[in-house]
């Protein structure tokens, strides 16, 4: 269950009369699909968090920019404007906050995850790439996940990747539970959007493992993330077959079934419940989910009252929970939050440079969802509204995940632009999918 990446077939032509492409950015491209097939491997970690997968996307940004120098090709950034800004308010912040170190270590890795993004989208522009970047993925996330149930059903220690800190839930190469929900909810949407594996069986098994991983990492947010995701893809459906009509009747239905739900089953009554049952899978998701939205509560204090030391510019990126630490406050751990973060560790500046990234994904999204089906960047997916809805679920994980640092989520958004963007000067029809969206 394995791509074919031979550095020959990489890009396929257009046309016959297509020229072949330079073999810089053959080697970029093969360096990027490695990068998306290995991305959960982030075990064992090295030095500031850093994993053996990020050797791959240093490694396809040196490629990218080596091909940009080569060929003369001037590389487009999809989210300039909150790129820097990202990094302005984080520079600021930095300097003026108590703990520089730290937050030129996390600046350091903003830069490399904005250098991936930006390669990504420029790669990705290229006829074929995008179809071969979301196959790299889906073909990994399946494999992985496979490895994972299968370690799990055998108990095999060293592929549950289960951490002294994080009772059993089983994490993989993964290292943190959100994380590895995240990726394995992310995942579901990037094989829902490529049509891959090929194969309908084995989709579907994709699918069945994908979900079984994420329900081995015991996360609320996961499942959370995937019920939003998939409630977008029904009223998405809905608009496209009979109109917005359609759509706002889905969408009541929706909130009408969960209200429903609610006050048939009150969260208070289902968790006592949970925290009774003798699954261990039950009691460390629902049956922990009220102690967990409490200590996120008391972290959101705590940061706040971090915040009023340094409103104007915030502490520098990554410094919470040091700072949480050194102060003695009761529950000392990262932010949780990019909405937060982005107030308490960047100042105001920084809360400007959140909502820039996320009206510009918006209007990316937007774009890519009223892109004719079947014509331009959209001919290389089966389902495109399947990345939408992926960046909509982790839209709602920043506000009890860090997931700005998360490396797919910067796929994701490159990818997303692509698919809203129109052709390059130099660019193929949709043959090659590089024709006007």
């Amino acid at each position: 269950m394995t791509t074919t990446m031979t550095a020959d077939r990489l890009l396929p032509s257009a046309s016959p009369s297509t020229t072949r492409p330079e073999p810089m950015l053959r080697t970029a491209t093969f360096l990027a699909c490695t990068a998306l097939f290995f991305q959960p491997i982030l075990r064992p970690a090295g030095p500031g968090n850093s994993a053996p997968v990020d050797l791959l996307t240093v490694a396809t940004v040196v490629a990218t920019l080596l091909w940009a120098a080569t060929s003369g090709r001037r590389l487009g950034a999809p989210y300039a404007v909150a790129m820097a800004l990202l990094l302005l308010s984080g520079a600021i912040a930095g300097i003026a906050g108590p703990l520089p170190g730290t937050s030129l270590v996390n600046l350091v890795k903003e830069v490399l995850l904005l250098a991936w993004c930006v390669s990504l989208y420029n790669l990705a522009r290229r006829p074929g790439v995008l179809r071969l970047f979301t196959s790299s993925f889906a073909y990994g996330a399946v494999l992985w996940a496979t490895v994972l149930v299968a370690g799990t059903l055998a108990h095999v220690k060293a592929i549950e990747g289960i951490s002294p800190t994080e009772g059993d839930r089983k994490l993989f190469t993964l290292g943190d539970p959100n994380y590895a929900a995240t990726y394995w909810v992310v995942s579901v949407f990037v094989v829902y959007a490529s049509g891959r594996p090929r194969s309908r069986p084995l989709r579907c098994w994709g699918y069945v493992v994908l979900v079984w991983a994420l329900l081995l990492s015991q996360s609320n947010g996961g499942f959370l993330e995937l019920g939003i995701g998939l409630v977008c893809l029904a009223l998405y459906r809905a608009y496209r077959r009979s109109g917005p009509a359609a759509a706002i009747a889905a969408g009541l239905a929706v909130v009408l079934v969960g209200v429903g739900l609610v006050t048939a089953a009150p969260l208070s009554h289902v968790q006592d419940q949970a925290q009774l049952s003798q699954s261990t899978e039950l009691v460390n998701t629902l049956g922990r989910s009220g102690a967990s939205t409490d200590q996120r509560s008391t972290l959101r204090r705590e940061s706040l009252q971090l915040y009023e030391h340094q409103w104007l510019t915030g502490s520098g990126p990554g410094t919470t929970k040091q700072l949480l630490t050194d102060r003695d406050f009761a529950y000392a751990k990262e932010a949780h939050d990019d909405y937060l973060a982005a107030l308490v560790e960047r100042g105001p500046l920084g809360v400007i440079a959140l909502v820039t990234l996320l009206a510009s994904a918006a209007r990316r999204s937007s774009a890519a969802l009223r892109a004719p089906r079947g014509t331009g960047f959209a001919a290389q997916l089966r389902r495109p509204a399947g990345l939408v809805a992926a960046l909509v679920g982790l839209a709602l994980a920043g506000a009890y995940y860090e997931v700005l640092h998360f490396r797919f989520l910067w796929m994701l958004l490159a990818l997303v632009a692509v698919l809203g963007s129109g052709p390059d000067p130099d660019g193929r029809r949709a043959g090659g999918g590089d024709g006007p969206p």
